[in-house]
């Protein structure tokens, strides 16, 4: 690629062999603003597989954005799961309250790393018909899935209480526990009005919610909060009570607790602006199916249990054909190549580019047919040989797979 490189030919770059070729690609389409090139952006979120280059498109298609975004919303329903996940991406960096609505079906997408990045959007627009759909996700995923799911429903602050207080009588205990970590994350002043529920919670036959909803009214600065956190410190129970020692070690003072009292006094007093919502009806979406372990066979190393459910979901959402670039026939390279080439000159690409973009489209019939190429689904940010790189296991094989 030269510095001279007109912005048309450059779209056709995008999809090159060469990674830092397809970089520099985006970042002088992006750099210059190009609004033609404003589809071909969108199209390659679905394609990219380097986390890197995947960000500079995002960043160039805010470059043309008034062009671009109606080609993301349209992205946020693709089929493609990967191009979902970088539509809903760019959809965060905007944050406008209009996308609230488009965002819903995404919360409850089946792939987590969608479903967790469309939480963060739906935290970025504020609208709050998003909260019950938010809610419905407590428990799902690994706690890095959890974590942004409670750091989303906090940025809604007062608005987010009801549907978790709401949540803490839910029969599912990981639930209950998620619901109540998440309002000690908001703590005072905007979790105070789960204070009742949550000194209710603190007698929970399940002990890790117990532990929660005591953990929870330590980060308010209630009165009622501290008299249930000052009556577990002579617990029978010997991890509610050592708890509730270290939560007072920290106990605010009484100024503080009277201060805050008068705050709560004057926001219910006749006449003010606001008033406690009611808690909403709750449907939960879980519990979330576990992935199929039969969908894939791996040997060696002590982590294989850890990364199988993660290799499950990759042949379930990705459907790859081969398990290695060497196992794809050649004769079908081949012919994707010929078809390439054609395809490149009907297409009015300049003839000293047509080899380069017939080879970035074999390349990505690799990327994308090839399990050990492909994105991994669990860890978006690399490859799936790379997920497996210094493990010690191997896959074996896996169900469908071609030879």
């Amino acid at each position: 690629m030269s510095p001279e490189t007109p912005p048309h030919q450059l779209v056709d770059l995008l999809g090159d062999a060469d990674p830092g070729v397809r970089l520099r690609a985006a970042l002088e389409l992006g750099e210059a603003a190009y609004t033609p090139a404003a589809g071909p952006l969108v199209e390659r979120f679905g394609h990219e597989r380097d986390f890197q280059i995947r960000e500079i498109l995002t960043w160039a298609v805010l470059r043309v954005r008034d062009a671009a975004l109606p080609l993301v919303h349209a992205a946020l329903t693709s089929p493609h799961w990967l191009a979902r996940l970088q539509a809903v991406h760019t959809v965060s960096k905007i944050g406008s309250p209009d996308d609230g609505p488009r965002l819903l079906a995404l919360l409850d997408d089946p792939v987590d790393a969608v479903a967790a990045r469309a939480w963060g959007a739906a935290a970025q627009t504020r609208d709050p018909v998003t909260i019950p759909a938010l809610t419905a996700q407590l428990a799902r995923g690994n706690s890095e899935h959890q974590n942004s799911l409670t750091v989303a429903l906090g940025a809604f602050g007062p608005d987010a209480v009801p549907a978790l207080t709401a949540a803490l009588s839910h029969p599912e205990p990981e639930v209950r526990r998620h619901a109540a970590d998440t309002l000690s994350h908001m703590g005072s002043p905007d979790a105070d009005d789960a204070t009742p529920a949550l000194a209710v919670v603190v007698a929970d036959p399940v002990e890790a919610v117990r532990l929660a909803a005591l953990n929870a009214l330590g980060q308010l600065v209630v009165r009622e909060a501290w008299t249930v956190v000052d009556a577990a410190t002579g617990s029978g129970e010997a991890r509610l009570r050592h708890l509730a020692e270290r939560l007072t070690e920290r106990r605010p003072g009484e100024r503080a607790l009277r201060m805050a009292e008068l705050r709560r006094r004057a926001k219910e007093a006749p006449g003010s602006l606001t008033a406690p919502a009611a808690p909403p009806a709750l449907t939960w979406a879980g519990p979330w199916p576990a992935p199929d372990l039969d969908l894939v066979t791996l040997e060696g190393g002590a982590r294989a249990d850890e990364l199988a459910p993660a290799l499950a979901r990759q042949v379930e959402f990705c459907r790859p054909r081969w398990l290695s670039r060497e196992d794809v026939p050649p004769e079908l390279l081949a012919r994707a190549h010929t078809d390439a080439v054609a395809a490149a000159r009907a297409a009015g690409t300049a003839e000293e580019l047509v080899e380069r973009v017939a080879r970035g489209r074999v390349e990505q019939l690799i990327h994308e047919s090839v399990m050990l190429e492909q994105v991994s689904v669990a860890t978006p940010g690399r490859i799936v040989k790379d997920l497996l790189f210094g493990t010690g296991v191997h896959v074996a094989g896996f169900r469908g797979q071609e030879r």
